[in-house]
């Protein structure tokens, strides 16, 4: 039921005069068979996520963004986006028929040409989405609306809950928002008050939706033991308490399972994406963009979605004798089979 509401909220801002090619493209998807190499022939993926900044004006010890600005900024600027860069971007075939764009960081309301690129993107049809700490969300939020923007995730930390405890109801009310909160295993166990206050409060703000994430150990700070696992009792205790507290307002994820699981996930099918110098993402969970100019949008071309480890990884997903790659082991959306 809670997905069927989603679909519906996203049904009722598509443009119905650009949908052909890419209404078409998602059934194309939808009822061929998986191959290991793809054709843009064939379809393409339906979901971008494109990464505007490595720059953050958090510094949260499991966020790819703070392992960047760990590593140093050497190249901050050179993969800050402009409206030009995506313009590029998007004249790959691979991302003709996209629907959705997610648009990340970093911060993503750090990029000057935020509202631009989000002009763009609506003018062609597609639905747009970012995620955000909220800290600079109250000054953008009037801009954002008027750009078109389709849907705002705001993420709730420790770092910028009095912010947002200040901003969140002014927010929503210009343009009510969604919101997450990545779960870990500590809290939930010893915790739980916290958590349900937390989910409380981003309710009575009037935000329309509060999503679960499960924690990944990335960043350069991991600690595997904040994993949830299914079969974690206090879990199961935390979501029943939660739903029967705000009934219909939470979302939960699946969990990390060690056995029985198929293979379902449609990542390296249904989505692409790059930051701005043209490096692919494999996947949403893992946090490291492909190599090299085989690797590479600007370089490889059509080529770069065919990259030597996406073959392999899409190989190994379709194999029902073999095990997951590595990186989807832990990975709590292997038994997903999106949409």
């Amino acid at each position: 039921m809670k997905r069927l509401l989603y679909y519906a909220e996203v049904a009722k801002k598509l443009r119905p005069a650009s949908m052909g090619p890419k209404l078409w493209n998602y059934l194309k998807y939808r009822f061929s068979s998986r191959n290991a190499v793809l054709s843009v022939r064939r379809y393409t993926p339906q979901i971008v996520c494109l990464l505007l900044t490595n720059r953050c004006n958090l510094n949260c010890s499991y966020c790819n963004a703070g392992k960047i600005l760990d590593e140093g900024k050497t190249r901050q600027r050179e993969n800050e986006a402009t409206l030009e860069k995506v313009q590029r971007i998007f004249e790959n075939p691979w991302f003709a028929n996209a629907l959705f764009v997610d648009l990340q960081g970093g911060e993503p309301l750090l990029v000057k040409d935020l509202d631009r690129i989000i002009v763009y993107l609506s003018k062609q049809g597609r639905m747009t989405n970012t995620s955000t700490n909220g800290l600079l969300l109250a000054e953008r939020i009037l801009d954002l609306k008027r750009a078109g923007i389709s849907r705002i995730n705001v993420s709730l930390y420790e770092a910028n809950r009095s912010i947002l405890e200040r901003d969140l109801s002014k927010i929503n009310s210009i343009f009510p928002v969604h919101a997450t909160y990545v779960l870990l295993r500590s809290e939930v166990e010893k915790q739980p008050e916290k958590i349900l206050k937390i989910a409380r409060f981003i309710r009575e703000s009037g935000c329309r939706s509060l999503r679960f994430f499960m924690y990944r150990p990335m960043g350069f700070n991991p600690k595997p033991d904040e994993i949830l696992l299914e079969s974690h009792p206090s879990y199961r205790e935390f979501r029943s308490r939660a739903e029967e507290a705000l009934p219909g307002f939470c979302f939960f994820p699946p969990l990390v399972r060690k056995e029985g699981v198929r293979k379902l996930c449609p990542q390296l099918w249904q989505r692409t994406g790059c930051d701005m110098s043209g490096q692919m993402i494999v996947c949403c969970g893992m946090n490291t963009l492909l190599g090299g100019a085989s690797g590479n949008l600007f370089e490889a071309g059509i080529d770069a979605y065919n990259h030597p480890l996406m073959v392999d990884m899409r190989k190994q997903l379709m194999d029902p004798e073999v095990d997951p790659p590595e990186i989807c082991k832990d990975c709590n959306l292997l038994g997903d089979p999106g949409w």
